[in-house]
């Protein structure tokens, strides 16, 4: 089964930077990381400062960097954060997923991925913002990407084992265009300032399910 460590991007364990050893857990540091993120929504990456946040957060200058370098390592502790709630609604275990059709697999599995993706829209809107300058945030999201992908791959395998898939598909192919598809439209309506709710879930599994089952195979219960 395929994973990924959003920490091998950006380690979240103690470690020595440019202003010695930071302490990476605490009620200051889920503070201060709570006002980088309103700070970071409201104002764009590039605009805030570290005066914003420590302001936001009610702590000082000093506290901040026992903490973080700087506004950099703030928004990567957030991508990580981000990265790893998005990749978990992507490729987590479902509940009864063995006794449900492939049709309302996918359909439970957009629901609670778009649902995670909502709550973190504010962090990828700014990790967008901030790659270009620093290009490590996007390698970290490219990293969660390939692995929802290869765990697609995997889902996807088992399935064509089962007889439920469309034995004419390359798994690589399907598994990279779907991902890519609702991400992107997951971003976009987003964007928009659109709920992501029941009419858009249905839409994409009709989509996702047509795709990849027979209209028989993808409403039939999977064989335990």
């Amino acid at each position: 089964m395929a994973s990924t460590n959003v920490r091998d991007t950006h380690k979240g364990t103690r470690g020595t930077t440019g202003r010695g050893t930071k302490r990476t857990s605490g009620p200051t540091r889920e503070r201060l990381l709570a006002a980088a993120r309103e700070s970071f929504a409201k104002l764009g990456f590039a605009s805030t400062r570290v005066a914003d946040i420590v302001a936001l957060a009610g702590t000082s200058h000093g506290t901040f960097y026992t903490y973080f370098d700087g506004k950099r390592d703030a928004l990567l502790a957030l991508t990580e954060q981000a990265a790893s709630a998005i990749y978990g609604a992507a490729v987590a275990p479902l509940a009864g997923a063995k006794r449900q059709s492939p049709r309302d697999a996918i359909h439970a599995r957009l629901t609670i991925f778009f649902r995670t993706y909502s709550e973190w829209w504010d962090v990828v809107r700014t990790w967008d913002h901030a790659s270009a300058i620093h290009p490590e945030v996007d390698d970290l999201r490219a990293r969660v990407r390939k692995s929802i992908v290869e765990q697609l791959c995997h889902l996807l395998t088992r399935d064509r084992e089962l007889r439920h898939l469309n034995g004419e598909l390359d798994l690589e192919i399907a598994a990279i265009a779907l991902t890519a598809m609702v991400e992107e439209f997951a971003d976009r309506w987003c964007a928009l300032g659109r709920t992501l709710g029941t009419t858009e879930i249905d839409q994409l599994t009709a989509l996702c399910a047509g795709a990849l089952y027979s209209s028989d195979a993808a409403t039939a219960p999977r064989a335990s």
